[in-house]
This record gives C-alpha cells, sequence and structure tokens, in this order.
C-alpha cells in the first residue's frame, strides 16, 4: 500500500547518490521544489557540473561515504552500482530517513509519482512501482487532456474561493458558489477550461458592477463585450506575444485572417468560435465592412472577441479602420500589437533591415497602390534617391515590375540588390535575389505567389552569408506532434516546425495543421499512432509517422499508416535528427517533399 502525500522540500537538505542521467533528472525535481541538492558521484554529467557551478547545487566529486545519509531529509540514490544503492538505503533507514532507490521498488521506502504540472495544480500517478511503464503512459494521456490552461484556471479558481471565504458564508452556500465556478469554466468531457472574466464572479457573488462605458450613437444599448485586435505575427507560431496567446485563450470568438491561420494555438479551447475571414489577392470572401460589422455583432452579444490578424494590426493590417468602427460603435477594443512582417521576414532570409554606415533607415510601404485609381501616394522617386535607406514593400507580388521601373527611372541604380521572400518565417518559406531590374522576371520564373514581400538595398547582399533560418538541416520540415512535446528541443533547433497538438484534434488544431504543408507526425507511443491515424485525413495522406518506438511503429504498419520510418527506440536526439535529415534528403532526391496543402 502508498499513501499519497504532498512535501514542502523548501530550504530542506536532500542527497542524490549518483552522477547520470536519473541522477540528473531527481535532482532538477528537487531543485524545481526548493531543496537544497547536494549531489555525490565520481563523475557527473556535465549538466549537473553546470548546475554546480552556477551555485545550484552542491557537487561532491567522490563516491558515498558511509552513514552519510543521516544528514539528510530526502535521500535518492540512483548509481549503476547496486551494492552503493543499497548501502545508501540501509543508512537512511537506519536514520528514519526516506529513501528512494532507482529502478529496485523494494529498497525505496517512498515513491515518486508521475505528475502533471499546470502551476499550482498537480495530478499525480503511482503504482507502487511495479508497473512505471503504464504510469509514463498514463501520464502522457493527462497531460494531454488536461491543457496549459488549466494553470490559469486554477490560479483564478484560488482567488475565488479566497472571495467565497470573506463573505462568511455557511457551508452549503459556499460549496454552492464553488460547484457554480466549476460547472460554469469547466467542459467534463473535452476537460478544456476557460478562466471567468471578472464581470462573471462579481455576479455569481451578488456584486454587480455598474455598466461598462457609455451608451453607443442614437440610443443603442451599453458597450459590451471587448474586441482585441491582436497581431499574430508573420507566420512562425512561436512570433505571437504572450499576450497574444492570452487573449485568445480566453476569448468566446476568434475572427482570423487568412495569414493568422497558422499561429492559432492548437490549444484553444474547443468552445471558442472560429470565424475566417481570409482575403487573398483579388479574392476578398468577405468584405471589410462586413467584418467590422461581425467584430461589433460578437462584442454586443457580450463575448470576448479576438481579431487576429497576420503581422501587427496597424502596419497595413487595417487595424486603425477597425478602431474607428468600434469606436464609432461604442464597443470596448485593445490592440496587442504583433511582430511585424516588415522587420522580422526579412531577417529570417538573412537580411538585416539596417546595417551601421551601410543603411540608415528603413522605409515600410505598401506597393499594392500602385493599382490605385486615385494618384501615387508613395514618392518613389524619392525612394529611389535615397542610397542608405531600405525599402521594405507588403503586398508586391503583383505590381514588382512596376515599382522596379518606377524606382529605376526615379534613379535609384538597376544593380541594387533586392530580394522576394514567400511566406517567410514558416516552413514554406522561399527567397528569390536578384538585382532590381532583373527580380520581376526571375520572380515569375521562380512562380513565387502571395503572401510575399520585397526587399529592396544594399542590405540584400547580406542574405547568402546571413540566412540562418534555410541553413539549418531540417529547415522546411513541419512535423505534427502530440502534446506534451516534450524532450524534442533538438529538432526545433536543426530547424523543424513542430506544431503540438492535443487530441481528439480540436478545431483549433485543425486549423494550424492545414495553414501549411504537412511532412508527418511523430509518434511516441501506440496511443499515438491509433489517434493520428484516426485524424488522418487531417494530416493528409502523404504525411509519415516518424515512430520512436517499435510499439508505435508496429501498430502504425497495422493501422495501415502510408510509410512508417521507425527511430531506434530511446534515440538520442542527435539520432533523431540524422534520422529525419537522411529521410528529407532521400525525398528531395526523388521529387518534392510529400504533404497536405
Amino acid at each position: 500500500m502508498i499513501l499519497p502525500v504532498v512535501l514542502d522540500l523548501r530550504g530542506r537538505p536532500c542527497l542524490v547518490v549518483g552522477g547520470g542521467d536519473v541522477a540528473r533528472r531527481k535532482a532538477e525535481e528537487l531543485l524545481a521544489e526548493g531543496a537544497v541538492v547536494t549531489v555525490v558521484a565520481p563523475e557527473a554529467l556535465p549538466s549537473l557540473e553546470a548546475l554546480a557551478a552556477a551555485g545550484e547545487l552542491v557537487l561532491e566529486r567522490r563516491g558515498y561515504r558511509a552513514g552519510e545519509a543521516a544528514a539528510y531529509r530526502l535521500v535518492f540514490a540512483a548509481t549503476d552500482d547496486p551494492e552503493t544503492n543499497h548501502l545508501a538505503a540501509r543508512d537512511a533507514e537506519a536514520a528514519r530517513v526516506w529513501v528512494n532507490v532507482a529502478d529496485d521498488p523494494v529498497a525505496c521506502s517512498f515513491h515518486v509519482p508521475a505528475r502533471v504540472k499546470r502551476g499550482p495544480l498537480q495530478i499525480a500517478v503511482a503504482s507502487e512501482g511495479v508497473a512505471p511503464f503504464a504510469v509514463r503512459r498514463i501520464r502522457r494521456l493527462l497531460e494531454r487532456r488536461f491543457a496549459s490552461g488549466w494553470s490559469a484556471w486554477t490560479t483564478a479558481a484560488g482567488r475565488f474561493r479566497a472571495r467565497v471565504r470573506g463573505k462568511g458564508l455557511g457551508d452549503g452556500e459556499r460549496e454552492a458558489l464553488f460547484d457554480r465556478y466549476f460547472s460554469s469554466t469547466v467542459d467534463p468531457e473535452t476537460l478544456a477550461v476557460r478562466v471567468p472574466s471578472a464581470r462573471e464572479v462579481d455576479e455569481w457573488l451578488g456584486e454587480p458592477r455598474p455598466s461598462a462605458g457609455a451608451a453607443g450613437r442614437d440610443g443603442e444599448p451599453p458597450r459590451a463585450g471587448l474586441v482585441s485586435l491582436v497581431g499574430a505575427g508573420p507566420g512562425d507560431p512561436g512570433l505571437l506575444t504572450l499576450l497574444g496567446r492570452r487573449r485568445l485563450m480566453a476569448a468566446d470568438a476568434v475572427v482570423v485572417d487568412r495569414l493568422a491561420e497558422a499561429a492559432v494555438p492548437p490549444d484553444l479551447p474547443a468552445r471558442v468560435e472560429l470565424i475566417r475571414v481570409g482575403k487573398e489577392a483579388g479574392n476578398h470572401p468577405v468584405p471589410q465592412a462586413q467584418i467590422e460589422a461581425l467584430l461589433v455583432s460578437l462584442a454586443r452579444e457580450g463575448k470576448r472577441v479576438v481579431r487576429l490578424k497576420g503581422g501587427d494590426p496597424c502596419v497595413f493590417g487595417r487595424g486603425g479602420e477597425e478602431a474607428e468602427a468600434l469606436r464609432e460603435a461604442g464597443i470596448a477594443y485593445e490592440v496587442v500589437p504583433g511582430v511585424t512582417s516588415g522587420i522580422s521576414v526579412p531577417t529570417y532570409a538573412g537580411i538585416p533591415v539596417t546595417y551601421r554606415d551601410e543603411a540608415v533607415c528603413v522605409t515600410l510601404v505598401t506597393a499594392h497602390e500602385c493599382r490605385k485609381r486615385d494618384g501615387q501616394q508613395v514618392p518613389w522617386e524619392l525612394l529611389a534617391r535615397e542610397p542608405h535607406a531600405t525599402i521594405v514593400g507588403f503586398m508586391g507580388v503583383a505590381t514588382l515590375a512596376s515599382v522596379s521601373e518606377r524606382l529605376v527611372a526615379g534613379g535609384m541604380d538597376p544593380r541594387t540588390p533586392a530580394a522576394l521572400i514567400e511566406r517567410g518565417s514558416t516552413s514554406a518559406q522561399r527567397v528569390v535575389t536578384a538585382t532590381l531590374r532583373d527580380l520581376p522576371a526571375t520572380a515569375r520564373e521562380q512562380e513565387v505567389v502571395p503572401p510575399a514581400l520585397f526587399v529592396i538595398g544594399s542590405v540584400v547582399r547580406h542574405a547568402e552569408r546571413l540566412d540562418w533560418f534555410s541553413n539549418r538541416p531540417l529547415s522546411g520540415v513541419r512535423l505534427a506532434v502530440a502534446s506534451p512535446a516534450d524532450g524534442l528541443l533538438s529538432l526545433e533547433l536543426a530547424g523543424a516546425a513542430l506544431v503540438e497538438v492535443p487530441y481528439p484534434l480540436t478545431p483549433a488544431a485543425r486549423m494550424a495543421l492545414d495553414a501549411l504543408p504537412l511532412d508527418g507526425c511523430l509518434l511516441r507511443d501506440a496511443s499515438d499512432a491509433e489517434a493520428f491515424a484516426a485524424e488522418r485525413t487531417a494530416f493528409g495522406n502523404g504525411a509519415v509517422a516518424y515512430c520512436l518506438s517499435r510499439e508505435a511503429a508496429g501498430r502504425a504498419e497495422e493501422l495501415g499508416w502510408g510509410e512508417v520510418v521507425a527511430v531506434r527506440e530511446g534515440a538520442r536526439p542527435d539520432e533523431l535528427v540524422a534520422v529525419l535529415g537522411r529521410r528529407l534528403e532521400e525525398v528531395e532526391r526523388h521529387g518534392p517533399r510529400r504533404g497536405c496543402d
């Protein structure tokens, strides 16, 4: 029998005997809980050496000394020598100190359960040490079901509890309020959660707030809800700001542009309404006036609305127009800036838009104005005479030839370096470079299509030498992986774009997956193979199953996965990068990579 307990280890001395990978994990877990950690080992991993050098723990490079376990509150014996482990365990038992011996349940006086941590919330799973493989898989299952939103939800629940306790209510009334908080914010089927608004909490507690804001024009009802104009960044989901993500996770409805779909968090709760209003060159299925009316309508229903836009809302994103429409309607709104494509996309192509003594100013223009009928708005002739500037043009594929002609006519050297960047910062990024005079023809030959922006100026000549993004071994590879994507940092550093999805797939996860071609799925175990096989249509028939265990590979083959690539079980991260790299080279030799469009 085991009795689960929660230990407060803050400031308490704990001993780890051993210097290998298991010892490292135990030391890191103890440090995360605030313990004072001593590691004893003749040799230790570099990561333990680094922690010691940083003053995070004490590392004594020697063998275990008989009896020393008695000086600690908790002991982990994790060497590859059973005799040393048992000596430390006997010493700890004799001193009535709790001890855990790696891979030896009988010698343990306590077991560490597998934990799912979401901020203050912790869920523990244990098997008395008899079936650790089952515990690991149950934990993974729980981690997928309990998304990151539970952290903020638990913190908010703590605040709610404090306010309820402060009201001096009886037990029955308190429990009724706690039930209301839970039932109103937790979906028992999907385990999706949301943080309640301050207005909701006030209403539950019988403390209604005064009306939020003045009435709209012509006697309209008082404004309700809130619209957040959020910049999604240039396309790389990692460039969505923290504030932008918080607004998305708390939203009731998200009105999303086509170029922002890749940045939609796959773990966005299924309750959030997703409304596509994407525009393409020459195709605006939802006119701007209708988008603005939609934002007003949703807000008047009392909803928290996110208008998710590519790049920054106010850099050629019509954010100002939408803010004006909301103000006129008496709707509360805010603007959450995003990483603008005009600066970040050139950087992803190895082009610094400024460079000392070479480019001292940057001009962001919408080249689309070349097609307007009300006359020229961009002074191309002035820009052409500035040799120490960089010109970045948005929406410029169709008008590139006209821009080139005007700049050359205005006096710019036709040999000026220029580039056109398609789907910048994403796994589908392509960069075409040429001289200003030749770029339009080169772009046509290469069949560059929107979305793309151009860069003109001397800084473009740095592109090949400073291209950090496309030169990585797995650049261009986009892979789906079941949440949580633990231990896969090496793949990201090697250039792979990982789409971390919950399953069953949510509408947001499907949107994120569909935004760009997918090369494969990483399957860690049989449950991954089963879940992803059930969602095969979302991943595309060309997606390869990269299996990180024998059971995953076997199950994927049983389920008829089109192509299965098995990776050695327990492979190091660098081995995984090598396998994917070889696969990429193989596919490129035989034609374009497969994926879902």
